[in-house]
Order: C-alpha cells, then structure tokens, then sequence
C-alpha cells in the first residue's frame, strides 16, 4: 500500500511539476473555483434560510386569517344578539312582541338554532321555538355571567346529528340597568367549513381547539365528537397561551411537520395549521438542486476555461521548450514567430537572437576544432610518416642489411596499427550508429571485460577486486557498446598504474526516487594510481584531450557519448597520489531512450 501511495505521489507530483499549463490550470482553478464554491454555498445557504424563512411566514400569515375570520364569524352573531337585546328593550315586557321579533331573528338568521328572552331568575319571558312552551334548558353560569354585565359564550358542544353549537347571552337592558337576557343557541357548521377549507398541497390542514385543548374542528371528526384533547401539543399550547407564530416539531410518531399557531381573540380559542415538512419545503429542496446543479456547472466550466487559458498561456512557453530541444539538438536554422509584446514575446525574441548568435559561434567552433583536429592529424602522421619515408628511402640500399630489415618489419606494422586505431576512433567519434537494444547482464558484461585484462592485470601486478550484491542486474541496453565503455575505463585505470596497484570494481541497485524499487545501475572503477590534476579533470571528456603518448584523446569522449545514449550518465573523482574513480549509473528501464549522441 506504501509502494502504491509513494508511485501515486511521484506520478502527481511529475505532472504537476512537469506541465506548466498544469501548474497555470491548478493555480487558476484555486484562484477561480474555491471563492465560486463559496460564493454559490454562501449564497444557497442565504437562499435556504430564506425560503424556509418566507414558508414560515406564509403558514403564520394564513392562520393569523384564519383566525381573524373564525372570530369574525363568532363576531357576527354576538352583534346581531345585541342589536336584537336593543330593540327588545323597546318593547319589554310585552311577550308577544318579544316573540315575533326572536322568531324574525332566527328566521333571518339561519346561524341561530334558537332564541330566548330570560329575567334573571330563569323565567323564559319568549322563545323563538312557538308551540314548545317556555321551558329553561340553557346554561347556569350564562346568567351568572349576564348579571355581571358581561356577555356569555360558552363551550362548544354536539347535538345528536353531529352539529357542533355554542349558547351566547347578552344583556337586556332597560334604563341603564339589566333586566333580562337574550340567550341563543349559536350552530357552528359555518366554523367547520372554515377550518377545512385551510388546506395546503396535500398533507396541510387546520384545526380547532378551545380553551380547554378540546377539538373543536378538524378534519378527522372523531377526535371533535369524542372531544379528544389535543391541549398537551406544543404548537397548541402556544395557540392558547395568546401567541402567533410557526415553527418545527416532530410528533409523537416522529414524523416532522411545519406547524402554524394563533388564537381566537375574545374566545381563548386556538387554531392550528400542520403541514409536512417535505412538502413544505418541496419548492425548497428543488431550489437547492437547481442551485447545485448550477454551482457544479459553474465549477465544471471554471476548470475547464482555466485548462483552456492554462494552455494558452502556456503555449508561447511550450513552444519555447520545444525550441531549445530542437537547438539543443542542433537544430539552429529554425526560428520563432514572435505575436506576443508582453514579456514572453520579448523572451522569444531573444531566444531569437541567441540562437542567431550561437549558429555562428557554431559555425566558427566547428571550423576551430575541425582545424584543431586537421593540426593534430597532420602532425601525428607527419611523425610517423617521417620514419617510415627514412626507412623506406634507405631500403633499396640496405635491403640486405639483417638489422635494418628487423627494425624496419617492426616498425611498419605498429605505425600502421597506430594509423588504424587513430582512424577507429575518428569514425566512432564522428560517426553516430543507434543502439541495438537487448537483454543485458551488465555483471556478466564487466566480468567478461575484466576476464580480457587478466593478463594484463598479471603483467602490471594489479590486485584486482570485483565486488558485487547480488545477479539482479538485468537490463536493456547494447552489449557491445557498454562493453566498450567498461573496457576504455580499465584501460585507463591499468594504463595510471605503471608500477601496480589495486582495481576495485563494485556494481549496486540504487532507488533514486525513494519508492523500493531500483531504479539505476551504479558501477563503480577506482584505481590507486596517481590521479588527475583538478585542472585537467574538467576536460578529460572533452575530444581530442589526453596524457598519454599515442593516443587521441577521444576514448572517454565516446564513453560518455555511448552511457547517454542509453540515459545514463558517468562521472569522476580524483585525488592526487590517491587515485581515481569513474562512477557510471545506468537505468533499469530505458523506457524506449536510445538518445542522439
């Protein structure tokens, strides 16, 4: 899981770090879609308490009418009763007159079942129900209320046919002081339709309770008929203790609702709107989808106008890059089309001109070590060439001269070896051939080039040490041609020890990336010789450069040029009297390199 984790984050971080366009995308999608994502949660959030705020709002205001009309309703007949307690006292005491105008009362006024005109003590001086007899059936406390000076409204009760009524008293008054009470029997159907016509969608409803909690109307009729008690509600208990106002609760089955209170002003009634939660807030939720969809949107085309700018923005610079391939290359005939006048098109102007100057300095670095190289050419084969033309001139003459012949047979054969060798290097120097690229032992491949100089190891006396961890090292790579690198560089290191020493060769995995997996061959030759000048370190890789007599100074050229090739690279430690170390890493996986020399 670390392993993974670890190649997760280089992958990451090698695209992070490897595209500028990435980099100018991700900064842009910071810049851009964090402070839009907060914006557009701010806003919603906003949005949210809003419209939750207004469907509170809207619930208060409906059963604040509600109520306005259930007591306009109660209102009503309570006026007609005292207009009627008006006129009564006109006529009082005549019964006859009494009882033509509560009959024309109850006639009119279909809300009123029955009336009666009563002295106080309980004597029904006229009803309105002709022919039933002058009978008192109403309640006690309606005359105690009545000579108090007060109006009287009493509870709410149900007749046999399930019609729900209330009685109310005025006060009849005659001189100024109460005489008689006007007292009807009030039907409330008009109450119930009321109620139930407060609907919302389809689970809003209302209903009615008195002072007491009882039910007074509701869509379930049973609880009105059975004067279920709902006073131990919280928004009903809030009705009745005088306040107006919504909230949320969760009943006793835990089902939420939205919850609408008011009450009955004058009555002590309450009346209260329920409405499922979910629904109530259905325009809401959709709200929010729709506000999210359009966020998400947003967010989506934020990122991608950012990649788009980031790869435009980045275009002039990757356009550069390619540029400084293609010189890096050789390539110095091509040249930039400059559209920009910022600060990049004053970049690539002089990436122009640069490119300009170095095709010339190229140009005259070309001839310079095309002319060094003639020089040192023409002077190796002119010494040579002045002792083979001596021999030559003096052997029509000496032929028969055994000495001379001796001398000159060994001569003429190591001068044209020389010529050979000199001429070898030249072509592999100037010459480029690419990689045939194989399954490789690189142990076995040192093991094998070290077996060759066995002889010369015994000759120089050199201790030879050859130090190795474990087989792994099997790669990709061009047998012959690091074959010939190893070899150059034991060469070398026998050739700085004249007079023996010790040739130590190691070869080791090494995990540069830090993931647990190898990812470079090192290999290492140090030699106990007598080192290289620290000036003369810093162009032992360069062509033509050598200390030793006969050669051309080319072999660690083309060394470093084989090793690059394959992705690799080598380098040197040196130290006077000391001795010398070439380091050569090579990768595991060349993932498909054979670069140009």
């Amino acid at each position: 899981m670390d392993r993974i984790t670890a190649r997760l984050k280089r992958f990451l971080s090698d695209l992070f770090y490897r595209k500028l366009w990435i980099e100018i995308a991700v900064i842009l999608v910071i810049l851009v879609t964090i402070p839009l994502a907060l914006l557009g949660i701010s806003l919603l959030d906003t949005s949210q308490k809003a419209m939750k705020k207004t469907v509170l709002n809207n619930h208060k205001e409906i059963v604040t009418r509600a109520a306005q009309e259930i007591r306009l309703f109660v209102k009503g007949p309570e006026d007609l009763l005292n207009t009627t307690a008006t006129m009564l006292r006109a006529v009082y005491p005549a019964p006859w007159k009494q009882e033509t105008m509560l009959v024309e009362l109850v006639l009119n006024q279909p809300v009123f079942m029955r009336a009666s005109c009563v002295d106080l003590s309980t004597n029904v001086l006229a009803s309105s129900e002709l022919g039933r007899g002058l009978k008192w059936d109403y309640p006690e406390d309606a005359l105690e209320a009545i000579k108090s000076r007060k109006s009287y409204i009493s509870a709410v009760k149900i007749l046999d046919n399930h019609t729900p009524y209330l009685t109310m008293a005025v006060p009849v008054k005659k001189a100024g002081k109460t005489v008689a009470a006007l007292i009807a029997d009030v039907n409330l159907r008009g109450v119930w339709e009321i109620v139930d016509s407060i609907r919302l969608d389809k689970t809003g409803r209302a209903h009615l309770v008195s002072r007491e909690g009882t039910a007074i109307a509701h869509r379930d009729k049973k609880k009105v008929l059975k004067n279920e008690n709902l006073g131990g509600r919280k928004d009903v208990g809030l009705a009745l203790a005088g306040r107006t106002g919504a909230i949320e609760l969760e009943d006793e089955s835990g089902k939420k609702w939205i919850s609408s209170y008011a009450p009955i002003s004058g009555l002590g009634w309450g009346i209260v709107l329920r409405q499922e939660r979910d629904e109530a807030y259905l325009f809401s939720k959709m709200m929010k989808t729709q506000s999210l969809i359009i966020i998400v949107l947003s967010e989506l085309a934020a990122i991608l106008v950012s990649i788009f700018m980031g790869r435009v923005l980045a275009r002039p610079v990757r356009n550069l890059v390619s540029r400084i391939k293609r010189v890096a290359a050789g390539d110095l005939d091509h040249k930039i089309k400059v559209r920009r006048r910022d600060e990049i098109g004053e970049l690539i102007g002089s990436f122009n001109d640069m490119t300009k100057k170095l095709k010339k300095a190229k140009a005259r670095e070309r001839l310079s070590a095309v002319g060094e190289a003639a020089a040192w050419i023409a002077h190796e084969f002119k010494n040579s060439l002045v002792s083979i033309k001596a021999f030559v001139q003096l052997f029509p003459r000496r032929h028969t001269d055994k000495e001379f012949v001796d001398r000159f047979s060994k001569l003429m054969p190591g001068e044209i070896n020389r010529w050979e060798r000199m001429l070898k290097e030249l072509s592999e120097f100037s010459s480029h051939s690419d990689l045939e690229i194989a399954g490789t032992n690189v142990k076995e491949l040192i093991g094998n080039a070290l077996e060759i100089m066995t002889e010369k190891f015994i000759e120089k006396e050199i201790d030879v040490k050859y130090n190795v961890r474990d087989d792994n090292f099997q790669i990709k790579a061009d047998a012959q041609k690091l074959k010939q690198v190893f070899m150059n560089l034991i060469i070398n290191a026998v050739n700085a020890m004249p007079e023996g020493g010790s040739l130590a060769v190691s070869m080791d995995l090494v995990d540069s990336e830090g993931l647990g997996d190898p990812a470079h061959i090192r290999v290492e030759i140090k030699d106990t010789g007598g080192g290289i000048p620290e000036d003369t370190l810093e162009k032992i890789f360069e062509p033509f450069h050598t200390t030793k007599k006969g050669g051309m100074g080319l072999g660690l050229t083309i060394s470093r040029g084989i090793v690059e090739q394959h992705g690799g690279s080598i380098e040197v430690e040196s130290e006077i009297d000391s001795g010398t170390t070439f380091v050569v890493k090579l990768p595991v996986d060349m993932d498909g390199q054979g670069a140009e020399r």
